[in-house]
Formats: structure tokens, C-alpha cells, sequence
């Protein structure tokens, strides 16, 4: 049994690792200068934004009292593109979070929301008490893109530089000047081995637009 540590700082060094490991150096290398790339590139986005970044909450579960908190395994990407505001004693290690309460989440009052697959995504914006919350009010709520993994992790696995790559353009659209469309078809021919029509990404991130 081998077990590595994947974090999206080092998924690069992971897939030399189990290249080693099976004989597929070539095509490891490969697949190890995506994510080095990608990632480089989202840290350099991040620098760029500095302390400008905005409150952010990132909320899983079909309650939606579900938050991934800050420095938990799962916030990386929240962590390196927003301010996270879920801030917690005890951050979960659970794929679902920490549980707060609604009034939690009004007193963190974040300027950005986005909701997993299957949260409350479609139902907050007629509800009278999540719409107090700033993110609501001012239509800056997303749903993540979902498929065939949800891009921002459960699993946390390599499809979170697809997070990576939607979300620093949604949040800083004129430092994030690229077609995500482009790099999502590149990451999908690279680990899935197949390509994906126009059609089939407008579906993917149909509600990543937000309310507005």
C-alpha cells in the first residue's frame, strides 16, 4: 500500500510519484506540468489580488448550514482565492463541513456565496432571511460546476483546478484573462480522455453565472 498526500500545491509531485510507481513516467510528466502550471498561474492571480479579495463562503448540503471552513483540507482553493470567512474552532475534515446556523452565516454576512450541487442554490433568492445576507441581496451567489466531479472538490482530488480556473475568473474577471471553456476542454482530453463540446460546458456551469 502507497499512500500520497494530495494537496492542489503539490499534485504535481503526486502524479511523478505514481508515474515512478508504475512505469509511466512519459505520461505522468505529463499530466504533472498541467497541474504545476495551473496552479502557478492561480497563485500568481491570487498575489496579484492581495488583501482586495472578498468575503466568501463556500456552503455544501441540501440545509445549507454546511460551511468548508477556513484552513480545512477541503478550503484549499477558498482559502488561496477569497477571504474565507468561515472561521471555526474546529475545522472539519469532512468532505460536508462544519454545521452553524443561519444566524452564523448573517453575522459572517459574506459579499460572495457559492453553493455546492444539490445545496440551496435555487431556493435562496425567494427566501426573506437569506436575503439580508450581502452575497443574496446583491446577486453574487453561484452554484459550483458539477461534472463529472464537483470542480471545487468531494472528492478533493485533481478536479479542483477546475475550481481553480473558474473560480479566479469569476471573482477577478480582468486579472483572470482567459476562455475557461479552452483550458476545461485541455483538462478533460489530459485526465479524462475525451472531449467536451460547447454544448456540454454551457451545461456544466449553467448556474455558475449567478442571479444577476
Amino acid at each position: 500500500v502507497v499512500h500520497i498526500d494530495g494537496y492542489t500545491a503539490t499534485m504535481g509531485n503526486c502524479y511523478r510519484i505514481l508515474g515512478d510507481l508504475l512505469g509511466m513516467q512519459a505520461q505522468a510528466a505529463v499530466l504533472a506540468q498541467y497541474c504545476d502550471n495551473i496552479y502557478a498561474d492561480t497563485l500568481s492571480i491570487s498575489n496579484r489580488i492581495g488583501s482586495a479579495k472578498p468575503s466568501l463562503l463556500y456552503i455544501v448540503g441540501t440545509t445549507g448550514l454546511n460551511v468548508i471552513a477556513k484552513s480545512s483540507y477541503h478550503a484549499e482553493i477558498i482559502d488561496l482565492l477569497s477571504n474565507n470567512v468561515a472561521v471555526v474552532s474546529n475545522p472539519s475534515s469532512s468532505g460536508m463541513g462544519n454545521t452553524v446556523t443561519l444566524e452564523q452565516i448573517m453575522l459572517w454576512n459574506p459579499s460572495v456565496i457559492i453553493f455546492s450541487t444539490g445545496s440551496i442554490y435555487s431556493t435562496v433568492g425567494t427566501n426573506k432571511d437569506w436575503a439580508t445576507i450581502d452575497a443574496i441581496k446583491n446577486g453574487k451567489y453561484y452554484e459550483a460546476p458539477y461534472g463529472p466531479y464537483n470542480w471545487m472538490g468531494f472528492p478533493p482530488s485533481v478536479q479542483r483546478y477546475l475550481g481553480m480556473i473558474w473560480m479566479a475568473q469569476l471573482l477577478y474577471p480582468d486579472t483572470a484573462q482567459y476562455d475557461v471553456y479552452s483550458k476545461v476542454q485541455e483538462y478533460f482530453k489530459l485526465f479524462y480522455h475525451c472531449d467536451i463540446t460547447q454544448a456540454q460546458y454551457n451545461t456544466l456551469v449553467a448556474n455558475s453565472l449567478g442571479k444577476q
